[in-house]
């Protein structure tokens, strides 16, 4: 994190001279409508706003949101164990979506931007811990019973970031992946964010970079330290990985990409292991191509080449684009092998770790998120996805089913989401089993909104 905020420090002196662009998330009610019928093959995108476009000077605003929500536990068949600086299975990592889904409270802070091309925020997004989410159950601001209930795991989505011609730059805690599907393999937003610095350039009309630093959580819990003590006494506590992709796109039908993923840890990082290969990492690579109709056909393949697992995923999909609206059908099935992510030595992991800091119950919790692939290794997974989109709004259904590495798998996801003006409607119902835990939850929210214009 020391080396995000010195790079955030240097590029902010920079980039006043320029201008910006905001992002859009799943968030946001009109993500999917952008979204729908492009081939996007970053994620988040960037916001395209007539309004923004004529702005000639800086705008900036004081943004304050507040959750008012309605949670009905359909089932509550799932524990998180408390614990001090303890890593975590995937099924914890994949359970947690619930709190970081239904347990937001309040959000402040900041906004900047200057036309098109430069926008800058920094909010702080207040929700449950993670342990007394699963403990205590969910609860609005005004009814919390203590201060303590707060998490401290924020901010999720605060950045710098310039888009202007051939040339785009962001750096600070987002969200992100790379690639055509859903969950892709190499680097997917599995992840609440990433502390990163990336960037991209258009060396043409049909060719792009982009590149990636991540920066994660270096420390271990006491198991692995003693592990990779045993494995290097002089190891130093850094871990960062580094996304390197080269896409291609032929006639606006087809289009191809490599990629790398490469892990640093342990030792501080040189140009090769930044560019080309490290001591662990993956290799991908993907295809799109769009014969008729519409009808989008994806392929992706990932080998680590450390290990020498792989993992492979197609799918297809048609995208309807109706007068005022958007709907999309699509379906994609993933395989990917055991030990694709994992490995006996802590620091040749390639998860993306976080730290979640609850109060009440008390605990200190490392999250390992895989970089790619959703689900984890040593998975079978068959993904089915409706989407229904409007210029102010979505309605969107995700239905999960195979295995991984926990047992049987199946997750189904109905969210509906609406700009009201004043604030944001929706509507949620979310289940999941993995192995023997099961949740599932249905949810109401009203997310009041206001952004205050400072002078």
């Amino acid at each position: 994190m020391k080396r995000i905020s010195g790079c955030l420090f240097m590029f902010f002196l920079v980039i006043l001279n320029f201008s910006s662009a905001r992002l859009l998330t799943k968030n946001d009610p009109e993500y999917y409508f952008e979204a729908l019928g492009d081939v996007n093959l970053k994620y988040p995108i960037y916001y395209d706003s007539e309004e923004l476009k004529i702005l000639e000077d800086f705008q900036n605003y004081m943004h304050f949101s507040l959750d008012f929500k309605f949670e009905n536990r359909i089932k509550d068949d799932f524990i998180l164990t408390r614990g001090w600086y303890r890593n975590t299975t995937i099924n914890e990592v994949l359970f947690r979506d619930f709190v970081l889904e239904n347990g937001e409270l309040f959000k402040f802070g900041f906004k900047n931007y200057y036309g098109e091309t430069f926008y800058a925020q920094f909010i702080v997004d207040f929700r449950l811990g993670d342990t007394t989410y699963f403990s205590y159950g969910n609860y609005n601001f005004f009814s919390l019973p203590e201060i303590t209930y707060i998490g401290l795991d924020f901010p999720t989505l605060s950045y710098l970031s310039y888009k202007k011609d051939d040339y785009s730059f962001l750096i600070g805690r987002m969200p992100l992946s790379y690639g055509t599907m859903k969950y892709n393999l190499v680097l997917s937003d599995n992840s609440a964010y990433y502390d990163t610095f990336n960037l991209s350039y258009n060396f043409s009309h049909n060719i792009n970079y982009d590149f990636a630093m991540l920066s994660m959580v270096p420390m271990l819990s006491q198991s692995e330290y003693d592990k990779q003590r045993a494995i290097d006494e002089d190891f130093v506590s850094l871990r960062n990985a580094f996304y390197n992709g080269l896409n291609y796109n032929y006639n606006e039908k087809i289009f191809v990409g490599i990629s790398s993923l490469n892990q640093v840890a342990g030792k501080l990082p040189n140009p090769i292991n930044v560019f080309l290969k490290s001591d662990v990492g993956i290799f991908g690579s993907y295809i799109k191509v769009i014969p008729f109709y519409n009808i989008n056909l994806d392929a992706q393949y990932a080998i680590n080449y450390e290990t020498l697992s792989n993992a492979y995923a197609f799918g297809i999909s048609k995208t309807f684009d109706l007068d005022f609206s958007k709907f999309k059908l699509g379906f994609e099935r993933y395989t990917v092998s055991d030990n694709f992510f994992s490995n006996e030595e802590p620091y040749k992991n390639l998860y993306y770790r976080t730290i979640a800091l609850s109060n009440t119950p008390g605990a200190r919790i490392f999250f390992d998120y895989p970089f790619g692939f959703k689900y984890g290794e040593n998975a079978h997974i068959n993904s089915f996805d409706l989407t229904f989109a409007v210029k102010n709004g979505y309605l969107k259904y995700v239905w999960d089913n195979g295995t991984n590495s926990y047992g049987d798998l199946n997750s189904n996801e109905l969210t509906v989401l609406f700009d009201t003006k004043i604030g944001d409607f929706k509507m949620s119902w979310h289940s999941l089993k993995n192995g023997e835990d099961i949740f599932e939850t249905f949810n109401l929210a009203y997310i009041i909104e206001v952004d205050f214009k400072l002078r």
